[in-house]
């Protein structure tokens, strides 16, 4: 698979990792790159799985031309083309997840580009590829299967073939005068051990990585949505504190500017109330020393 084709190598999907990162969204991006390298890996697992059934396809052709063969190179072949359509379907299924993949993205970094940051909670939506995932596995899961029982009566053909010629062979042995071949002491394959089990093993194995690798990718969809919950909410509590120390700053600019206009008045109230208070007693207290010696005068006469 080319590098130009993988989903990481995508431009609009660099370009929706720049602006998580630029926007302080490190874990959504790492989730979405991890994603995206998922996919990747399944596109390269199935093509590994297309050359394996490839070469078993040419060596089922190829195989030496005998009567017992010639019998079993049908049933093979129908194995061959069972595991193909397999393979085909879930070819087909993780192609369509690219592609909503790639949609997505680019939507996501449009709105963004022309609303700014809020738009970038938007990578939630990478959940919507988790039902075709779920579906993808489904698939592989019934693959796995149908591939046991393909290997499964593959072995039981080869033992049967083999030990079939082991007898033809004895036979035409025992026909010659010659002693008989004990096969239990020799470990011996069939060709169709090497031609079509081999093949058929190594694709079971790749679609039990395709199903890891599917269940990765999964619980990382769930770990996105739950990363971007969180940087929401880290956000709008920041917002909160910011508008609350703003809050704040102002209540107590407010105080210290109006607090003396407040109490200047007041006190220049008290002060003149005062003033004029005690200028009436000391009035008063002027008039009775007045008064005082007049009275005594009065009683000396």
């Amino acid at each position: 698979m080319e590098a130009e084709k993988t989903l990481t190598n995508e431009e609009i999907i660099r370009e929706l990792l720049d602006l998580l990162k630029k926007n302080a969204m490190k874990e959504p991006a790492n989730d979405v790159f991890e994603i995206c390298s998922y996919v990747d890996g399944l596109e390269k697992k199935i093509a590994t799985m297309t050359e394996e059934l490839t070469s078993m396809q040419n060596q089922i052709r190829e195989m030496q031309e005998d009567t017992l063969v010639n019998n079993a190179k049908k049933a093979l072949a129908e194995a061959q083309e069972r595991l193909n359509a397999r393979c085909e379907q879930i070819k087909s299924q993780v192609s369509e997840v690219k592609v909503q993949v790639k949609s997505t993205a680019k939507s996501i970094v449009d709105e963004t580009k022309a609303k700014g940051r809020a738009a970038l909670y938007r990578v939630t939506e990478f959940a919507g590829i988790k039902k075709r995932l779920l579906n993808v596995r489904t698939a592989v899961k019934d693959a796995i299967v149908s591939t046991d029982r393909d290997i499964a009566r593959t072995a039981l053909l080869a033992k049967g073939l083999r030990e079939a010629g082991q007898t033809v062979n004895n036979a035409f042995r025992t026909f010659a005068d010659k002693p008989e071949v004990d096969y239990s002491k020799k470990e011996q394959k069939h060709p169709i051990t090497k031609a079509v089990l081999a093949p058929m093993k190594a694709v079971r194995k790749l679609f039990v990585s395709m199903e890891l690798h599917l269940d990765a990718s999964i619980d990382k969809l769930d770990n996105l949505a739950m990363n971007v919950q969180l940087d929401k909410e880290k956000r709008e509590e920041h917002t909160k504190d910011k508008e609350q120390k703003a809050v704040d700053i102002e209540r107590a600019e407010g105080e210290i500017f109006y607090s003396p206009m407040v109490a200047e008045p007041q006190e220049y109230k008290y002060n003149a109330d005062a003033f004029e208070a005690r200028k009436t007693l000391e009035g008063k207290q002027e008039a009775a020393e007045k008064e005082l010696p007049k009275v005594r005068g009065d009683k000396t006469r």
